[in-house]
């Protein structure tokens, strides 16, 4: 008697040791990263790409436009913080600079959004790329308007040339080619960290080729390439989604950036 009642005991522990196995394990979800809420509000803003009128190439129409509530990153995605996502396999593998804290750079668009997948997987909330129009909301006094005004938009299309050209030669000689910890830039008016800094950061705005009406005060066709997207820092420019390093090849438009990176907003 008593060696059947030990027997099923035995059996009840094995059962239960065995059930506790085929239960999963919950891993705990991430902790999100530090964001601003940066509210909602009008804001001027130049469509991103390339607009005529008739042949010449002119500055897209200053437009008022309403941008909702936002709230983006206090800092860019970091190398560690990329780092775990391509230790879960669900990102490709990217150098590092080998500075302390530093941004993840040498990512591509695709990379931005592997990450942002993750991410919006590891915390259960939902991550993105900003818009070109959101970046520049979160970029404040920080953000850089490309047109050129009207002496440049003229009838004489040497002015515009004229114009660029300068531009080119000062925003060159600002490069920054030295990475840096996150931090080093410090916050605008509305915290967010290092914007505008030397590392660029991918958006999720398509390049656009476009005309405007008549009298250049509104867009009358627009097509979207995006091959091609938006890239935002101390100037605009235009990168082919899969170039790392826009430095060495693949800016399709504008200064290449020093850096290639990146941050999301949270929906």
């Amino acid at each position: 008697m008593k060696r059947r009642l030990a027997l099923g005991l035995l059996a009840a522990v094995a059962l239960g040791a065995a059930g506790a196995i085929l239960v999963p394990l919950q891993r705990p979800a991430l902790a999100p990263p530090q964001t601003v809420r940066i509210p909602a509000g009008p804001q001027d803003y130049r469509p991103a790409g390339e607009f005529r009128q008739g042949t010449r190439v002119v500055d897209a129409p200053l437009q008022r436009v309403e941008v909702a509530t936002l709230e983006i990153m206090i800092y860019q995605v970091s190398e560690a913080d990329y780092a775990r996502c391509v230790a879960a396999g669900a990102c490709a593998a990217a150098p590092v600079g080998g500075v302390a804290g530093a941004a993840q750079t040498n990512v591509n668009h695709a990379d931005a959004l592997a990450y942002a997948a993750w991410l919006s997987d590891e915390t259960g909330q939902l991550w993105r790329l900003p818009t070109d129009a959101e970046w520049l909301r979160a970029a404040a006094e920080r953000g850089f308007d490309d047109g050129f005004g009207e002496d440049a938009n003229g009838d004489d299309p040497s002015r515009r040339w004229i114009a660029s050209y300068r531009r080119e030669v000062e925003l060159r000689g600002e490069a920054d080619l030295q990475q840096h910890p996150m931090g080093h830039f410090g916050l605008n008016s509305m915290g967010v960290a290092d914007i505008s800094g030397n590392v660029w950061e991918w958006t999720e705005t398509c390049f656009q080729n476009g005309t405007l009406t008549p009298d250049g005060k509104g867009i009358a066709t627009s097509l979207d390439y995006c091959g091609v997207r938006a890239v935002q820092g101390k100037h605009r420019a235009f990168v082919i989604d899969f170039i790392r390093d826009a430095r060495s090849g693949g800016c399709a438009a504008g200064v290449p950036p020093d850096y290639l990176g990146f941050r999301l907003v949270r929906d």
